[in-house]
C-alpha cells in the first residue's frame, strides 16, 4: 500500500488543499470571516494536537486561535508560497494514515524547510472526511 491507495490519495489531497487555505489566509488574499475559516476547524479532529517545529506542543484550541489571528500576516512581507513535497506513507492502517511530507515556505526570497509527520482519520463513505489528529513539525537546515 502506497501513494495510489485511496486512503492516501485522500490523505495527500487534504494536505495540498489545507496548505493551499494556509497560503491563502495568510497572504491576505482568503477572506477574513467565521465562513471562510471554518475550513480549518472542520478539517482538525477533536483531539488534535500539534509540535511546533520550535518543539511547543499545542492543543486544538491554541492552534485554532494563533491561526485565526494570522490572517494577511505575511501580506506585507513579498510573495509568499507553500510547497509540499515528498510525500510518504509511513502507515496505512484504515481508518488511520500516517503521512510525512516536506513543507516549504518560500516569502520573498527566503525559503524555510520543515519535515512533518501527520497522522489522519479517513472515512471515505458517505462523502470523504478526512481528520488531522496530530501533527509534528521540525526545522530542516537553516530554519533551525
Amino acid at each position: 500500500m502506497g501513494l495510489d491507495h485511496p486512503l492516501a490519495q485522500a490523505v495527500l489531497q487534504e494536505v495540498s488543499d489545507l496548505h493551499a487555505f494556509f497560503e491563502a489566509w495568510l497572504s491576505g488574499e482568503a477572506e477574513n470571516t467565521n465562513a471562510v475559516f471554518t475550513r480549518v476547524e472542520s478539517s482538525l479532529g477533536e483531539e488534535f494536537t500539534m509540535v511546533s517545529p520550535s518543539g511547543q506542543r499545542l492543543q486544538r484550541p491554541d492552534v485554532i486561535g494563533w491561526l485565526r489571528g494570522t490572517h494577511g500576516a505575511r501580506a506585507s512581507q513579498g510573495s509568499f508560497h507553500i510547497a509540499i513535497a515528498e510525500p510518504e506513507i509511513l502507515l496505512l492502517r484504515p481508518p488511520l494514515v500516517l503521512l510525512g511530507y516536506v513543507e516549504e515556505q518560500t516569502v520573498g526570497n527566503v525559503v524555510t524547510r520543515r519535515q512533518s509527520t501527520a497522522l489522519f482519520e479517513v472515512s471515505l463513505e458517505g462523502g470523504q472526511r478526512v481528520r488531522w489528529l496530530a501533527l509534528h513539525e521540525t526545522w530542516i537546515g537553516p530554519g533551525s
